[in-house]
């Protein structure tokens, strides 16, 4: 039995130039869409019931890098799913989790995520050093949260497409509580791994040589290569109607900060997110 399902629309609109239209997923926007939710768990609980299925469903739209460096954006439309069977299993955007263990507040468990790769094509700086596939990773995850408090981490792994390990914490409190209007604090850090560093952003001698924008060969280190502070609002039009807001400014850190991919003329270390949206729950 379906007990709700939840119809959201949420705009993310980044502060760069458009280019051209597209449909698929990056990773970049998977992490705005996963901070989205991680605020809407605590800002809009679900009331999950044990026995039943419970659906959110939407779609979301906007501007995203290129690619993880870029200062270019482009537009994309992408499906919002949260999708929870029996209060164990969970399939949130790319993300199946199942909970294995929970005592009070903590829960933790297995997981299996869609890791998204990278088309060389999708700006003139990534031409001819090849495009990096899709590919899933496994994992484990371990979560706490209160009533105004999230703590995440994530320990994943890659299946192949030259993906190694990663490691995301997530840390969430609520700021700001008035009359219909809730706001959260959502901080986010990423570890990678050697392997990792080097397949994103990482140059070999080869790529270096068919490269047409004439990058320079570069070797990638292991260590955090991102973080970001996300608000997310909440505004209570009625009992099944939210408007939604995000404000997020993310930075790359590290040795992959001294890509190529991100110090060229074209990259960024800086990666901003602003949107708003609507959310019905019926």
């Amino acid at each position: 039995m379906i007990k709700y399902i939840s119809l959201s629309i949420f705009s993310v609109v980044a502060f760069a130039s458009p280019a051209s239209a597209q449909t698929f997923v990056t990773d970049a926007f998977n992490n705005a869409v996963e901070a989205v939710q991680s605020g809407l768990d605590l800002i809009w609980p679900d009331d999950v019931a044990p026995d039943e299925i419970n659906a959110r469903l939407g779609v979301g739209f906007g501007f995203t890098p290129d690619y993880t460096g870029s200062d270019n954006y482009r537009f994309r439309i992408v499906p919002l799913i949260d999708i929870r069977y029996k209060d164990a299993w969970r399939l949130n955007g790319s993300l199946l989790t199942f909970k294995a263990y929970e005592n009070g507040n903590f829960e933790a468990g297995p997981l299996l995520a869609l890791s998204f790769g990278r088309d060389e094509s999708n700006n003139p700086v990534l031409a001819g050093i090849g495009d990096i596939s899709d590919t899933f990773e496994v994992g484990v995850f371990a979560h706490w949260k209160t009533k105004s408090a999230l703590l995440s981490a994530e320990y994943r792994h890659g299946l192949g497409a030259g993906i190694g390990s990663s490691v995301r914490l997530t840390a969430g409190h609520g700021v700001f509580r008035k009359d219909n209007f809730v706001a959260m604090l959502v901080g986010r850090a990423k570890w990678i791994s050697d392997k990792s560093a080097q397949t994103i952003f990482g140059i070999t001698p080869q790529q270096s040589a068919s490269s047409e924008y004439g990058l320079a060969a570069f070797n990638a280190d292991s260590g955090f290569s991102e973080v970001s502070a996300s608000i997310v609002g909440s505004l209570t039009l009625s009992e099944k109607v939210r408007v939604l807001s995000l404000l997020s400014y993310g930075r790359i850190l590290g040795s992959p900060a001294d890509s190529p991919l991100v110090t060229n003329d074209r990259g960024s270390k800086a990666q901003m997110v602003a949107g708003a949206g609507i959310a019905y729950n019926f």
